[in-house]
């Protein structure tokens, strides 16, 4: 036993995120009899101990994501790892602070980086031991429980066989006493004949009356269950057992689905066309035979105009004027279901949307710089054409990054909008301008657009987007030419569509947008997914996924919806429609010149090159510039250089001290401060919650020049908004 405890390497998990540490700990301790297990964050670490059992664990303290004390501590609420020993390896805990908070979350020592080699040797080996000797005990306990164990097998054995010898005894005694009464009984017999006749006369007599009584209480019982089965606000059906001929319905039946009695008594289910799937009525009347009995059993029924219908069916097997017939009870859930599936939509988009805002921050993040950079770069090559040139392909390739990324906060509803009055037939005219210049000639476009009033009020270049979307998908579909049709009309969305439409609309005047195309058609299957973000239908590396995605969010966003019909072979309609509002207002549009200023500007960012690119836009606008790089030190450089500093230009996703908090504590210790609140997307809620605490305005990113300063001149009062 004490020879395969240690025959066995001991176990010890090494955390941390930078693999050179890792290495230097598996230096110092290979060659003693280990098993050396890697983690490189808290996550996989608590993967591997309720995996593994180990004899310790060197963790880690400063990690990203999860550090060592939230690690320790899920590992210390957890009954199947709270026994395992933890080491706290860090350059960190000279604080006393520190240290104490290592013991609070669970760790038995730490060691102090650098590490002492046989400081750590011998503080490993120390846990090894008590591991291994922990091990021993184990063992040793299982040995004893198996030879408990096996003397417990051999005690029944015994106890079996005794109680099967009392068992032999008292069935023979049993026999014994049974001829005993037999003997008496035949004794007794020939006493007791006359008085056995009188009773049994008596008892016919009793049997009689008894009859009659249950007579009259079943015929007062079926004329309650008539009753009930006529007055009953489920439909019903009684249909034979044998051949599900349909003997009877109830008038709710005939409400529901259409059909009279005169249409369904004597037919069956399979005549009549009840059933949309006739697989489901194999399935039903298996289930009938094998459980005599059905409750909750999901299928589709048509109305005699062909609607289906989803229903549960109740079921049970009753006699029905001498015959074996089944009682079917309908349950409507056609509601029920619409309403979860809108349920489940609604919370899939917002799951996607909530991960599509968080890639477009960084992207975001990311095209700030490409865009202010090239934008530095232009004047310092105004001499170089060819240099011109490719620094032009930069900047097309971020406005294009940049619309991908629109499209993710579009989606996700996270994206700034421009919420003007749009007329929808300008924009239309505006989509097939574009659509002509980059469509093969093969396919022709075409217009109908009958609406009398066009105007919504929505993102002009969000709606501009989601025509694009459909019609760069209508292209796709047809790659041996066709056509491509945008049409327009007036209607009238009444109470009893909306309130059954997937989409969240009120009654009223819309504007129907259809985007035909005579292309390949989609499967219902299909259509069933398309709006899903990164579904696609595309070969690899021609689409994305996004792009009807954005279009539901788009529609969706401005309290419309869509509907689809589309035949394989045939062709594709897309419909939106949106809310009409009033006769659109002309809108001035300026070419302003870049707004030049002076005074300090504390530019707050935890990435270095947007903090460098920053700078270079804001020098070059003729401001001073102080830089920060989280919340903290632009407290303290505020602190110290107030009197110099004109505005606070605020990113909100930092480590340490996120923007939200500096600017609150901004705005409580001086009144006076200007915030600007820059992010790579924002949601409406937390824009206008960071306005009522005193920012004064927002940035979104990726931005131009011009709109950095004119966000600048309208922050310190230069220009109105």
């Amino acid at each position: 036993m004490n020879h395969t405890a240690h025959s066995v390497a001991i176990p010890i998990l090494m955390v941390d995120d930078r693999q050179e540490n890792l290495l230097s700990l598996e230096e110092l301790l290979s060659g003693q009899g280990y098993e050396l297990v890697r983690a490189s964050s808290g996550n996989e670490a608590l993967r591997l101990t309720l995996k593994q059992d180990f004899a310790l664990v060197l963790l880690d303290v400063q990690m990203p994501g999860m550090d060592g004390f939230e690690t320790a501590e899920l590992m210390r609420v957890n009954p199947k790892t709270r026994h395992i020993p933890i080491i706290f390896v860090t350059a960190g805990m000279k604080d006393r602070q520190f240290q104490f908070k290592g013991y609070d979350a669970g760790a038995v020592d730490y060691l102090a980086k650098p590490i002492e080699p046989l400081f750590l040797q011998s503080k490993v080996k120390i846990f090894a031991e008590i591991y291994r000797q922990r091990r021993e005990i184990e063992l040793h306990k299982n040995h004893l429980e198996e030879l408990v164990e096996l003397r417990t097998a051999e005690l029944r054995l015994v106890a079996e066989d005794l109680q099967a010898s009392n068992d032999q005894l008292e069935t023979r005694n049993r026999e014994l006493k049974t001829t005993e009464e037999q003997l008496r009984g035949r004794v007794q017999e020939f006493v007791e004949t006359r008085d056995q006749l009188l009773a049994t006369e008596e008892m016919l007599r009793v049997q009689i009356e008894d009859y009659q009584r249950a007579q009259q209480q079943l015929n007062e019982s079926n004329i309650n269950l008539q009753t009930l089965f006529d007055v009953s606000p489920l439909p019903i059906v009684v249909s034979s057992l044998s051949d599900g001929t349909i003997r009877d319905i109830n008038h709710t039946f005939s409400e529901y689905f259409g059909y009279t009695d005169e249409s369904v008594i004597g037919k069956n289910g399979i005549e009549l066309g009840l059933w949309s799937d006739n697989n489901e009525r194999q399935r039903f009347l298996k289930l009938m035979c094998d459980q005599q009995g059905i409750a909750g059993f999901g299928a589709e029924i048509r109305t005699v105009q062909g609607e289906s219908r989803n229903v549960l069916l109740y079921s049970n097997i009753m006699d029905f004027k001498d015959e074996k017939c089944l009682l079917i009870v309908f349950l409507d859930v056609t509601e029920q279901k619409r309403l979860e599936e809108q349920i489940r939509q609604t919370q899939k988009m917002e799951v996607i949307g909530q991960l599509a805002g968080g890639v477009a921050h960084d992207f975001n993040n990311m095209l700030t710089a490409i865009l202010g950079t090239s934008e530095l770069m232009v004047r310092l090559i105004m001499d170089n054409p060819a240099a011109l040139k490719l620094l032009e392909n930069i900047r097309k390739a971020a406005s294009r990054s940049a619309e991908l990324t629109g499209q993710l906060l579009a989606f996700s509803r996270k994206g700034q909008k421009n919420i003007v009055q749009v007329r929808m037939d300008a924009t239309i005219h505006d989509v097939i301008s574009l659509l002509e210049r980059t469509i093969d000639k093969k396919i022709t476009l075409e217009s109908r657009l009958m609406a009398g009033n066009s105007c919504v009020i929505g993102d002009p270049t969000l709606l501009q987007n989601a025509l694009l979307n459909l019609g760069v998908n209508a292209r796709d579909a047809m790659p041996d030419g066709g056509t491509i049709t945008f049409a327009t009309t007036d209607v009238e969305l009444d109470s009893r569509y909306c309130s059954s439409s997937p989409f969240s609309i009120t009654s009223g005047r819309y504007i129907e947008i259809s985007v035909a195309d005579t292309g390949a058609g989609m499967t219902q299957e299909v259509i069933q997914h398309i709006f899903e973000p990164f579904f696609t239908t595309k070969e690899v590396g021609k689409g994305t996924g996004l792009g009807l995605a954005a279009v539901y969010g788009t529609i969706t966003d401005h309290h419309g919806c869509i509907s689809i019909s589309s035949e394989p072979g045939v062709g594709t309609i897309f419909k939106l429609y949106l809310p009409l509002s009033g006769e659109a207002r002309g809108d001035a549009v300026t070419n302003e010149e870049p707004i030049h200023g002076s005074g300090g500007i504390l530019l707050v960012d935890d990435e270095e090159i947007l903090r460098d690119v920053g700078q270079a836009l804001l020098e070059g606008l003729g401001y001073t510039v102080y830089l920060a790089e989280d919340g903290e030190q632009a407290l303290e450089i505020y602190a110290r250089e107030k009197q110099n500093i004109l505005l606070v230009i605020l990113d909100m996703v930092m480590p340490r001290m996120s923007g939200k908090e500096a600017l609150i504590r901004l705005m409580e210790n001086y009144s006076d401060v200007r915030v600007l609140i820059s992010s790579g997307y924002h949601q409406e809620g937390t824009i206008s919650e960071l306005m009522q605490l005193g920012a004064k305005g927002f940035l979104q990113k990726p931005y131009h020049r011009q709109e950095l300063c004119r966000a600048i001149a309208e922050a310190i009062g230069d220009v109105s908004p």
